[in-house]
């Protein structure tokens, strides 16, 4: 960014309405939000006592949260015709002008159409600066054709001065001239005085009967105001000057100096002083402080850029994990093929793939041939709970490869990815096999599991280092597969959680626990493990806890959730595991 784009002011919002091009560079190299817009052409009719509809395509965009509005009323040469088509059908209602000028001045219909928002912007403290000119009024009204004739219809103002609704109660009276006298002493009418001399005047402004109480800011030789103010609850919302000679100096200077002091909410980088904030004016100390934040800055930009590609890393290489959650057909199969691999199998068929080569039907999805049995897996992503089909596949595929490689020891696997819509927590977990479907599986050693079982034993495995060996037996069972390792044995589950006493309670329902073995506690996706060093019974610290006690243990480091009913695992010291596996 350069210097002069750096130091030009954030605020106000302006809107620039038909300014000439040097006028428009002036402000914008002072100001940064800047909305350029144009209130429409004047174009030539043919001049007849006839109506013709309004065309007007210039619309207006990103001005409705401007603060000033500054626009040059200036009448532009016509163009010989007006710029695109209709705006309704000619049955619907639309405005029409009459021709009796021989051209439409078709910017008053920005003002019908912005009006709202123009008043807005002068309710909520915006101001309003026009270069005044004349502009005669149309004779317009909202009607429309029907039975082949225009219908009667509604008069409406089209006219430039309709932009809002303090300008439209001014008359405008066609005069111009260029003598002018200021009759204020303010700021804005020394400002002014400035400003008239080789600058002229093309209409003379009148007060209607309205609450607004305009201020002549300069008049004519005939006492004729040429230029006002209008101010509400004493709070500036309109300037109307005439058409100076120069436009830029004048807006510059009324911007920088003259509106800050009249509104200075609206200026609050001029109004405060801001540029004391400038290099050449900062306090040492203060631009070594901002130096300072800079350089943290731009290495915090450094660090966060390094995290947004080590994040862009991690995603490429280990996005497929959530393919387990959310896929179905290859790239499912392909999820279960990696992550049955990482787990530990190594010699993981992809049946899909032969066969495809071989231009056969597709059958069973994958073969697990480490040891017998052979696992043939079956893999489905859907949308709900399993059907006994679905479920049971497997089998038929299993029954099919035992026949074809004359080979009794193979064993079917179903691995689905049920409910694959919706977020893993929210599915039916707890039984998404049926009781009777279970029943099936067992008696034909069919194993069943989901895709989140699958999920749950791989970035379990990750986190705690599960060894192969405690992880690949599981799929061999019947039934519902089990997503706990080998090495860990059941205890019981958490009876209470006493966050005060940083401990939680378990009842012994098997086995032993020993001070030195550790725990896992089973949470909705991960387990947690913690080291036993220390158990209490009947509030007595003891070396170890059997069958019904009621043991206590310090709540785990991790501030991991506990809760009651979780339940609880032992998994005892390697050498006590080694004992009791001999």
């Amino acid at each position: 960014m350069s210097d002069a784009a750096s130091q030009r002011q954030s605020k106000p919002k302006m809107l620039l309405l038909d300014l000439d091009p040097d006028v428009v560079e002036v402000v914008k190299a002072r100001w940064g939000d800047v909305v350029i817009g144009k209130l429409g052409q004047p174009y030539k009719v043919e001049k007849t006592s006839g109506y013709i509809p309004v065309i007007n395509h210039d619309f207006l965009s990103g001005h409705q949260e401007c603060d000033v509005v500054i626009a040059d009323f200036a009448m532009r040469k016509t163009s010989s015709g007006p710029s695109g088509e209709k705006h309704r059908p000619m049955d619907a209602t639309d405005l029409w002008a009459k021709q009796d000028m021989g051209y439409i001045d078709n910017r008053g219909l920005t003002g019908l159409r912005e009006k709202e928002t123009f008043d807005r912007i002068i309710r909520l403290g915006g101001v309003v600066v026009v270069f005044a000119d004349y502009a005669p009024p149309h004779d317009a009204m909202t009607t429309s054709i029907g039975f082949g004739k225009l219908m009667p219809g509604s008069p409406a103002n089209l006219n430039v001065w309709n932009l809002a609704s303090a300008l439209e109660y001014l008359r405008i009276a066609g005069d111009s001239g260029s003598t002018m006298s200021v009759v204020d002493t303010s700021s804005l009418g020394k400002l002014l005085a400035k400003h008239l001399p080789e600058s002229r005047f093309t209409c003379t402004l009148r007060m209607n009967y309205t609450n607004d109480v305009w201020t002549p800011l300069a008049v004519n030789k005939f006492r004729e105001c040429v230029a006002a103010l209008l101010k509400k609850n004493d709070r500036l919302v309109a300037l109307v000057v005439p058409q100076l000679a120069n436009k830029a100096a004048f807006l510059d200077e009324l911007l920088t100096t003259v509106l800050p002091e009249c509104l200075p909410d609206l200026f609050p980088g001029i109004a405060t002083g801001a540029w004391t904030h400038r290099p050449e004016y900062e306090l040492p100390r203060v631009a070594e402080l901002r130096s300072e934040r800079i350089r943290i800055e731009e290495e915090a930009r450094a660090a966060i850029a390094a995290l947004d590609g080590q994040i862009d890393a991690e995603k490429a290489e280990n996005g497929w994990i959530h393919d387990l959650l959310t896929e179905t057909g290859d790239e499912l199969v392909n999820a279960v093929k990696r992550a049955l691999t990482e787990i530990g199998f190594l010699k993981v068929v992809d049946v899909d793939e032969i066969r495809d080569q071989a231009k056969q039907s597709r059958r069973e999805d994958l073969r697990i041939e480490d040891r017998h049995p052979v696992l043939v897996v079956d893999i489905k992503g859907i949308g709900g709970r399993p059907t006994d089909e679905d479920a049971t596949q497997a089998n038929k595929h299993a029954l099919i490869h035992s026949r074809e490689s004359k080979n009794p020891e193979v064993q079917g696997l179903s691995i689905i990815n049920h409910e694959r819509h919706i977020p893993p927590l929210e599915r039916d977990n707890g039984m998404p096999f049926r009781e009777e479907l279970l029943t099936v599986a067992d008696e034909t050693s069919l194993g069943l599991m989901t895709s989140f079982d699958l999920y749950r034993i791989l970035v379990n495995m990750r986190r705690w280092k599960w060894a192969a060996g405690d992880v690949t037996p599981l799929l061999y069972a019947s039934k519902r597969v089990s997503v706990v390792p080998t090495r860990y044995e059941f205890i019981g589950t958490v009876a209470g959680v006493w966050p005060k006493a940083n401990a939680f309670g378990v009842v012994i329902e098997n086995g032993v626990v020993n001070v030195g073995d550790a725990l896992a506690i089973e949470g909705p996706i991960y387990f947690e493990e913690l080291p036993v060093q220390s158990i209490r019974v009947n509030d007595v610290a003891v070396q170890s806890a059997t069958v019904a006690d009621q043991a206590g243990f310090p709540l785990p480091e991790s501030g991991a959730k506990i809760r009651e009913g979780m339940r609880v695992f032992v998994i005892h010291r390697s050498e006590q595991a080694a004992t009791k596996a001999s």
